[in-house]
């Protein structure tokens, strides 16, 4: 028995597409795609990602240093009323990705009653996850320049490894030292130098103006990860928990440690929450597209793409770091 002959008032198409969009609504496609990425999860952790309604751009306010108005005075002197001029603002391109649920003409005929087809579009749902987290993890390491700019502008233009000329976010960082990552190149042996480096860049990063709080995430490779903790468990002076438990997840002052098989050979980042988002679309945060699933013309399928339209972005570029040639 068929869809229409079980209930009339349900098609094949139109359960298929329920079941896709009550999935995406639920947000579990989005918390798992996020899981799935060291990065990403510790971005949705907090209030990170921010949700946009509109604009061809994303305008994030940017205050690299104090008005300069701040007097001193005694009685009925003429206080400073100059404004504001260490202000701009930093624009990013919204970036847009999709992944195609795609569901064949045999697979259909294959998969008739309620229960069979909902399996089938969860069974596709996690094929989607899979490929979003794969891509959307590469993405957050990348500079933005693959297919043609079309990527996010992730932690390789963000924190970049030169920090004396260039354009992050329309602002020209060789011409505004206050709009400049902070990064130390050619560390060299890990085991020798790492530690030093880090506590140096970490400060570096911690002891700017504008700073809230201090650097709270350390990414970087397994290989790297492993090193540092190595480094840091001897200095660690810890009790048995109640049953004697002696586990401990290593920490560098308030950075929690994280590592990635997409983070790029050789680097490290510190960052700081407060300051590096994720700006999304409201309409387009892994969403399913306005006419849900659509069986084309000249194709003997049901397609219904799941959209992403965002970027990453920062308000205080000097409050971000990283390590370069680690070996």
């Amino acid at each position: 028995m068929g869809i229409k002959d079980a209930n009339p008032s349900i098609t094949w198409g139109g359960l298929l597409s329920t079941t896709v969009m009550n999935y995406l609504d639920s947000g579990m496609l989005r918390d798992q795609v996020h899981k799935r990425s060291a990065f990403w999860n510790w971005m949705t952790s907090g209030q990170r990602i921010k949700k946009l309604s509109g604009g061809e751009r994303i305008k994030v306010p940017v205050m690299y240093e104090g008005s300069g108005n701040f007097k001193r005075y005694s009685g009925n002197e003429v206080l400073d009323p100059s404004g504001y001029d260490g202000q701009t603002t930093a624009f990013f391109d919204f970036k847009q990705a999709a992944t195609t649920v795609v569901i064949s003409g045999l697979e259909k005929r294959s998969n008739q009653g309620e229960s069979r087809i909902r399996d089938l579009a969860k069974d596709r749902m996690f094929q989607a996850e899979a490929t979003l987290a794969d891509n959307l993890a590469t993405d957050a390491y990348s500079n933005g320049t693959a297919n043609g700019s079309k990527q996010i502008t992730g932690l390789e233009a963000m924190v970049a490894d030169t920090v004396t000329s260039g354009t992050y976010a329309d602002i020209n960082f060789g011409e505004n030292d206050k709009w400049r990552n902070n990064v130390i190149s050619g560390v060299g042996n890990a085991a020798a130098n790492l530690l030093p480096n880090l506590r140096t860049l970490y400060n570096d990063c911690t002891e700017i103006a504008g700073v809230e709080g201090e650097p709270d995430a350390i990414f970087t490779t397994q290989t790297m990860a492993e090193t540092l903790e190595a480094l840091i468990v001897p200095a660690i002076r810890y009790t048995p928990g109640g049953e004697g438990d002696l586990s401990i997840k290593p920490r560098f002052r308030a950075a929690d440690i994280y590592f990635e098989s997409k983070c790029p050979s050789g680097k490290l980042y510190v960052l700081n929450s407060n300051h590096i988002f994720i700006f999304v679309h409201r309409d387009a945060y892994f969403s399913m597209g306005p006419d849900g699933m659509q069986s084309p013309v000249n194709q003997d399928s049901f397609l219904a793409p799941i959209l992403f339209q965002g970027n990453m972005g920062c308000n205080l570029r000097s409050s971000l770091g990283k390590l370069t040639g680690l070996t």
